[in-house]
This record gives structure tokens, sequence and C-alpha cells, in this order.
């Protein structure tokens, strides 16, 4: 059975998702050694050749699917650090389509801001039968999401992060996705259920609706949270401020207590979900230079 890596990417006038999705993929390529296939979208494919040599974009990028995908407006507030503000168009309204758009029988689904820098997520292969994901996260200095960030609201419903999805072409995993299709498309409905935020069309809430459903309110019937293990997220008001090697990152952590004050924090060897996609940006001619695999 085929095992393999997909990426989203989808360019805005804001966040350069190819330069990001090379990146990302050359991390997987480089420590769970399996091919990478990007789903995205013909300007983006064309932007991405343009920015990288052929024979490097092949040696990180094995599969391409080109959508035509129609997506939803879905107007997104990102952070640079405490202090920069900025909106940008958040395309990921067919993310639910990866299970018919990846080429392979076992597949882990990789959000592009996340950087694999372990071996960690290999084991899921082998692991699981269905679904697999992340319902336990942390900030990098480990601090605890806000409680909106751990449960849906006033709903009640366990927050899972579609950040990280391992799956299989099982028919566990075709009903989860499918049901995931149903809340995407009755979203406003069940906005009005669970009483969360209509502004922004999140992922993370459609997962975590149809692991509630088909769980039966009992977490983990049905999609496994990888060994109850957690989820490392750089925030978008943190910062990266130095690369020591690919995976030894000097990191800023805003202390959303006190909006003035950064803790130094010294990341290594810890898979990452780096939300703030400018700070990651900033870094990648460093992390080329000090690894020629990356």
């Amino acid at each position: 059975m085929t095992e393999g890596i997909c990426f989203f990417a989808y360019n805005n006038d804001q966040i350069d998702y190819a330069k990001l999705a090379v990146v990302a993929a050359a991390y997987t390529k480089k420590f769970l050694n399996k091919p990478v296939c990007l789903i995205t979208d013909e300007g983006t494919w064309a932007w991405l050749k343009e920015l990288h040599d052929t024979e490097y974009v092949k040696r990180v990028i094995d599969d391409v699917v080109i959508t035509d995908d129609e997506m939803k407006r879905n107007t997104r507030i990102h952070n640079d650090s405490p202090w920069t503000e900025f909106r940008a168009q958040f395309s990921n309204s067919n993310k639910h389509k990866v299970f018919e758009y990846s080429p392979y029988d076992k597949t882990l689904l990789l959000d592009i801001d996340y950087i694999v820098k372990t071996d960690f997520l290999d084991h899921a292969y082998d692991a699981y039968n269905g679904v697999a994901m992340f319902d336990r996260a942390v900030s990098i200095r480990n601090d605890l999401p806000h409680p909106n960030e751990r449960w849906l609201f006033d709903g009640g419903v366990k927050m899972w992060w579609s950040t990280v999805i391992y799956f299989d072409k099982g028919p566990e995993s075709k009903l989860f996705f499918d049901t995931w299709a149903h809340v995407a498309d009755n979203y406003n409905y069940y906005q009005f259920l669970y009483n969360f935020p209509l502004g922004l069309f999140r992922t993370d809430y459609c997962v975590s609706i149809a692991a509630h459903i088909l769980d039966g309110m009992n977490a983990g019937d049905t999609v496994s949270n990888f060994g109850n293990a957690v989820m490392q997220n750089l925030g978008q008001k943190d910062d990266i401020v130095g690369i020591n090697s690919v995976t030894d990152w000097a990191c800023l952590a805003h202390d959303t207590r006190e909006n003035w004050k950064n803790i130094l924090v010294r990341h290594d060897k810890y898979d990452v979900h780096v939300m703030n996609k400018r700070a990651l940006d900033r870094m990648i001619p460093k992390i080329k230079e000090l690894n020629d695999g990356i």
C-alpha cells in the first residue's frame, strides 16, 4: 500500500503559500521520507516553479493535484508579532476533498505551516486504522490554549485540530470525510446549534463536530488522537528570531497576560505548528543555508 503526505497551498495577496509549501515539503522529506503531494491551483503551481529550479521542485514534491474548486470568501485576521495585524483570504473550504485528491492509500494531511522536525508522525501509518488527529495543543512555552480552543464554545464539543490528519481509504475514513463535508455544507446551522462565531470558516470546527457525531459523544471511539500526544503551536504573536540548525530554533513566545512581554524559548527536535507564517517566511533563507537538503 502506498504511503504519503499531502499539503494544500493557495496563494493570496499577503501570504506566499508556494514558498512555504516547498520548505514544509522538504522538512517532511528529511524526517519522514515519504512522497509528497501538493494540492494547489494553476496560479500557485506556476509561481512555485518560477521561484525554484525544476530539479529542486522534483526533489521535494512527487505528485501535484491541480484544482479549480470555487473557494468561499473567508477573510482571516493574521498577526506578525503583537504589533502587526493584516487581513488575507484563507482558502480552505475544499480541505475535506483530500480523501478523493490524495493519490496514496495511507495519507498524512499536514497544514502548510506545520513543520516536521522529528519522525514522530511516521508511526501513524502502522498504528491507526481510519482517522487520527490531535485533540490537545500547547504553546511553545507549554501554556494551554484559551478554553475556546479546547472546547467548541458553549456547545461543549471537544476541539480537534485539522492541522494534522492521518487517514486511510477505508469505509470509516470515508464516513468521517463525508460527515465533514456535511458540516461544511451546513455551517450556518451548526454555528447556530453550537454557538461558535460565524465570521471565519474553520475546518477545526468542522472536524470537531464530525468527530463528535461519529463518536457518539465518547471521544476516541472513531477518531484516534496520536496516543494522546500534544501538538505544539508557535502562535501568530510569537516570532522566530534565530535558526541554529534545521531543528534548533530560537523563538520569542508572546506573553498573553502581559502584552509587552516576550520570553525567549529554544525550540529543538519537536514538530511545530508555525501560525505566524511571516516569521517562518523570514527564516527560509537561513534554513536553506544551514542544510542543503531543506
